[in-house]
């Protein structure tokens, strides 16, 4: 027994962001068909079938990218870099965002975390978080210089005073990714031990939505509609709470297919130009200007808002629009993996960033907006220029 549990196992294959796209979906997919809510509709064949024909071309070209090493991971090293220098900066950010916010949202249930931070400022910060607390994680694996860990702790530190589940997240997944990448094989005690380790997260996730959001067990279990079997079943609320998360974007998408299949004839190619494909933000800021509406989405429940990348696509062009955003996704993420290949310091961080946000695709459209593009297309070419110039100032005073 012990001598099986010693085995190696190699999951590096895991983080390939085709791949990704696929488990993510079919995870949404059968913890959907754990039927513990009364408010989903019934998954349609249809959506099924478009899930499963989009996962086709997914396999096909990650499968390519494997063989053929696209990912360009067996040279893949950690550059040099003011660590410092750098974590001294998003303290001072951090510090910043708290003292214009005037209260902390972890000890302000009131206070709206979505409306804290300072503006420019507040993005700045978050996305330098989630990209260097990976890199910090990644120079820890090859230096073992345990300040790098002191400093993700502190960085996680912050997002938690924020409230920001979504950032520790991004820094978490991607930190595993990360781990995964530069490991490539685990111990198959360790896979387990992880095992346990997400159902206790998965647990935690809905105790930490539950409370940021101020629901206790009646209304998660009542208010939204939780079913004899769920109740019955003597579960944790908590847990109905993740379920929850990980599938109502299916529900959402499906209830809008359900409402409006017969009105995507109707399509406002605007509409899903500037909700789907522009970066948010800058849509926020032409909206007035372009008389732009955002496209009129049904939810299963005013609390449960998202609809996986899908569900604006569909509301805007139907299954014209959901096609265009699979095509769309395939060539975001061929577009990443070559500026990684040419802009080379940063590549496994900016992998397994966007390996996770590929991952997070089944809750919204992460790709439209602004600090995940910084993340994944800004950050690299702008940091990995930064290390050319440190290089050559180096060799210069040499």
């Amino acid at each position: 027994m012990l001598k099986i549990l010693k085995q190696k196992v190699n999951l590096s294959w895991f983080v390939n962001p085709f791949y990704l796209y696929c488990i993510a979906f079919t995870l949404a997919i059968l913890v959907y068909l754990l039927g513990w809510s009364d408010l989903y509709p019934k998954l349609s064949l249809k959506l099924i079938l478009f899930l499963v024909i989009s996962f086709i071309p997914a396999l096909l070209i990650g499968f390519y990218c494997q063989r053929k090493d696209i990912f360009f991971l067996e040279n893949a090293e950690i550059p040099s870099f003011p660590n410092k220098a750098l974590f001294l900066i998003i303290i001072i950010l951090g510090a910043i965002d708290f003292l214009f916010g005037g209260k902390i949202p972890l000890f302000n249930r009131g206070l709206n975390y979505q409306e804290f931070g300072v503006d420019v400022i507040d993005p700045i910060f978050n996305t330098l978080c989630i990209f260097f607390s990976v890199f910090f994680f990644h120079t820890y694996l090859q230096k073992k210089e345990r300040k790098l860990l002191f400093f993700i702790i502190i960085i996680l530190s912050f997002q938690l005073l924020l409230y920001r589940r979504s950032t520790i997240v991004w820094i978490i997944i991607s930190s595993t990714f990360l781990y995964l990448l530069y490991k490539k094989k685990m111990h198959l005690n360790k896979i387990i031990l992880s095992a346990i380790f997400i159902l206790m997260s998965a647990y935690i996730f809905g105790l930490f939505g539950n409370k940021r959001s101020n629901l206790d067990k009646s209304y998660a279990v009542n208010n939204l509609s939780a079913s004899s079997e769920f109740k019955n079943s003597e579960i944790n609320h908590n847990y109905y709470m993740t379920y929850l998360y990980i599938s109502s974007p299916l529900a959402n998408l499906q209830l809008n297919i359900d409402s409006k299949e017969r009105l995507f004839e109707k399509g406002d190619f605007k509409s899903f130009i500037f909700y789907s494909l522009m970066p948010m933000s800058i849509t926020f800021l032409l909206k007035d200007n372009l008389n732009l509406l955002p496209p009129n989405c049904k939810l299963i429940s005013p609390d449960l808002i998202v609809g996986t990348i899908f569900m604006t696509a569909f509301s805007s062009l139907g299954w014209t629009g959901m096609i265009i955003m699979a095509l769309y996704m395939f060539v975001f993420i061929g577009a990443c993996l070559l500026l990684v290949r040419k802009w080379n310091s940063f590549m496994l961080t900016t992998l397994s960033i966007l390996s996770t946000t590929i991952s997070l695709l089944i809750f919204s459209n992460f790709l439209d907006r602004l600090d995940v593009i910084m993340m994944l297309f800004i950050y690299p070419i702008l940091f990995h220029l930064i290390v050319i110039l440190l290089h050559k100032k180096i060799y210069l005073f040499k």
